[in-house]
């Protein structure tokens, strides 16, 4: 189909890859083995190999496509990107610090992990913090786990807003918490959540990741979570919970991190440089 679009039109293709075909099905939907690897990965191969340009998300994505086709093809990054919003105060003031996630693939994101998390805080702490989870899926599981674990009184889970509540939701978080999985694409992306929290300069919690290190490190309203995961998330939430000088220091500071990397006009004049290099 792509080769009979390219005789036809004799025009060089285009081809958004910003959901590899691996990462997205042999690896979070079907049970990995190495039929379904070997198949997936040259199925991806096949449909790359006929495209003249690619455009991926993540310089980690890049660098993948690049092996997968060994440097044959030439390939773009466009951030995930958002346009600039004004940053305002929350207007809710709750006795316990808000934390909120919102994301809908499993591994990907890591619901079960944040849980875990919060069970894991000591008491002292745990009365302090409440954690809000917006998902469609795996409802059932998450409740059980949540009972389970007895935090009933710590987690509450939410099935999917309209944009409007979804966005207030953020406004009013004092932490959102980013990504936990385990997977490749966890490692190769940053989720639109995390975009839209740094967007509204938000204090982030997220995994260390490769794509972490590369596009939210160094900023001191982002904590890159790093093993031991359990202890290190447990003295973030101590300090945080026990410095209103401290919550004041990093408040807002993600918005630099969403400036430099996630911001739709800068990124448009960067990606549009990279076009004309490409057809020039």
């Amino acid at each position: 189909m792509v080769k009979l679009i390219n005789i036809f039109k004799n025009k060089p293709i285009i081809y958004d890859a910003y959901t590899l075909i691996y990462e997205d099905y042999a690896e979070n939907k079907i049970k990995k083995n190495f039929l379904f690897d070997f198949f997936y990965r040259n199925i991806e191969k096949f449909i790359y190999s006929n495209c003249k340009i690619l455009i991926t998300d993540t310089v980690i994505h890049k660098k993948k496509l690049q092996k997968l086709l060994k440097n044959k093809k030439e390939i773009l990054t466009l951030n995930v990107s958002q346009k600039n919003l004004l940053l305002s105060k929350k207007k809710i003031n709750n006795s316990k610090i808000q934390l909120l996630h919102a994301g809908a693939d499993r591994k990907l994101h890591g619901i079960n992990k944040m849980i875990y998390l919060i069970h894991k805080l000591p008491n002292n702490l745990k009365k302090n913090i409440h954690l809000k989870i917006i998902c469609n899926d795996y409802f059932n599981d998450y409740k059980n786990q949540i009972t389970k674990l007895k935090c009933k009184d710590n987690i509450r889970l939410i099935k999917p807003l309209s944009y409007k509540n979804y966005f207030k939701m953020i406004k009013n978080a004092d932490i959102c918490m980013g990504l936990f999985g385990n997977t490749e694409k966890t490692e190769s992306v940053v989720s639109n959540f995390i975009v839209t929290s740094a967007n509204l300069g938000k204090v982030i919690i997220t995994k260390k990741t490769k794509a972490a290190q590369i596009y939210l490190n160094g900023n001191m309203g982002i904590f890159l979570l790093k093993k031991p995961d359990e202890l290190n998330f447990k003295n973030f939430i101590k300090k945080y919970l026990s410095s209103k000088k401290f919550q004041n220091k990093i408040k807002f500071k993600s918005k630099h991190v969403f400036l430099k990397n996630f911001e739709i006009e800068n990124n448009l004049k960067r990606f549009e440089k990279q076009l004309k290099n490409s057809f020039n």
